[in-house]
């Protein structure tokens, strides 16, 4: 039997988290690395937003890939210490624009590298550019690198700190994804550009999602679901919404699901259900999805994961970023709030336009997003020169 092939794959935040899309991401890889466990030996390392139960939900789910969790905090009992080892540095890094891109501390950097010091890999995984200088403290030398992007850095960032050197955080993050054999990316826009400012191999992976059943529409009871972890982009878009395309549809409700739930104010027109357990009976049981994005970078899960259920999606024009074909996809595009709720209204009351933008849906995820497409893939990666 050959000998199973050693991976490390980091990602920062706990995958039961959230529903968020790069959440869902992990999950899908978990599951594969779950499933080749005969063939693969796996470490998954982590650092956010874990209790006891999510530690116990990891184990019962993914029993064969061993999962290590470090701590973020500053040990501050020592002040002298932790001023040297950790606060200065950061403090001289904001201050001097060292660092736009990285959210790597001293005190992150010291604990990974004392836990993986004397371990070697096959193959690393490690999520975000804003974490991959993590490789620079791992034994890599002999490992075949991968930077899972999840998103454009440099433009997420814009969004989310004032103050920002666009110029040098894009060096910053080219030269970050240049460390690596290969870099993963979900949209064919940022494809496009790691190609022409890295002379690295890009993977445009597809991002597949699991299908609980597509209902007939007479067995369907939710005219509208939304999908949305609370980042800055869906909260102020999902303001833009319940203020402006609301009062536009006064016969229909919206059901909400996920983190967003906490960010928006009640309305009577909005349910609002928080995180569930089984999300795919909501994808299931819903006529239409929306998904208002007016600002935000790469690939949207929740419009794939709404495509492959079927249903046809009311976005604007990010909401579509990322997609290799932006036509004839079950997305209809609003460029304004009145367009955005005529839409909606179109595709719950003219069924004939309701079914041929189903099949839009259907056709255009089973062309380039299953499960098999991305599982291919995943095995010249992981599973091939075995």
């Amino acid at each position: 039997m050959a000998k199973k092939k050693r991976v490390l794959y980091f990602m920062p935040d706990n995958p039961f988290w959230s529903h968020a899309g790069n959440l869902t991401r992990a999950k899908q890889l978990l599951t594969y690395f779950e499933q080749h466990s005969e063939e693969l030996e796996v470490e998954f390392l982590s650092c956010l937003f874990w209790n006891s139960e999510s530690i116990e939900k990891f184990k019962a789910t993914y029993p064969h890939v061993h999962l290590t969790i470090t701590n973020t905090d500053s040990d501050k009992r020592n002040r002298i210490k932790y001023l040297v080892a950790d606060k200065i540095p950061r403090l001289i890094n904001r201050v001097m624009h060292i660092t736009q891109i990285s959210l790597l501390t001293p005190i992150i950097s010291k604990r990974v590298k004392s836990l993986v010091r004397d371990k070697q890999y096959d193959i690393i995984v490690i999520s975000y550019s804003t974490w991959g200088s993590l490789i620079s403290e791992l034994n890599s030398s002999n490992a075949y690198k991968i930077i899972d992007t999840h998103d454009f850095m440099t433009l997420q960032r814009i969004k989310e700190k004032s103050g920002l050197y666009i110029g040098s955080a894009f060096k910053e993050e080219m030269d970050i994804l240049s460390l690596y054999d290969e870099i993963w990316t979900y949209s064919v826009e940022e494809r496009y550009i790691y190609e022409q400012f890295t002379n690295k191999k890009v993977t445009l992976l597809p991002v597949s999602s699991n299908s609980s059943g597509i209902l007939s529409l007479e067995s369907k009871f939710i005219d509208i679901l939304y999908v949305a972890s609370d980042n800055i982009h869906n909260t102020e878009s999902m303001k833009w919404f319940v203020e402006s395309v609301l009062p536009l549809i006064p016969k229909y409700k919206l059901h909400v699901i996920g983190r967003i739930s906490e960010k928006i104010p009640d309305h009577p027109q909005l349910i609002k259900y928080g995180i569930v357990e089984d999300l795919g009976m909501f994808y299931a049981g819903a006529k239409i999805t929306i998904c208002p994005m007016l600002s935000g970078t790469g690939i949207k899960i929740k419009v794939l994961e709404s495509l492959c259920h079927g249903l046809p999606i009311v976005t604007n024009r990010r909401g579509v970023d990322g997609l290799i074909n932006k036509i004839n996809n079950g997305c209809l595009v609003a460029d304004n709030e009145v367009q955005f709720a005529d839409n909606i209204k179109l595709l719950l009351e003219d069924m004939s336009f309701y079914s041929k933008q189903r099949e839009y849906a259907q056709v255009f995820y089973n062309s380039f997003y299953t499960w098999e497409q991305e599982e291919c893939l995943l095995n010249g990666v992981f599973l091939d020169n075995q």
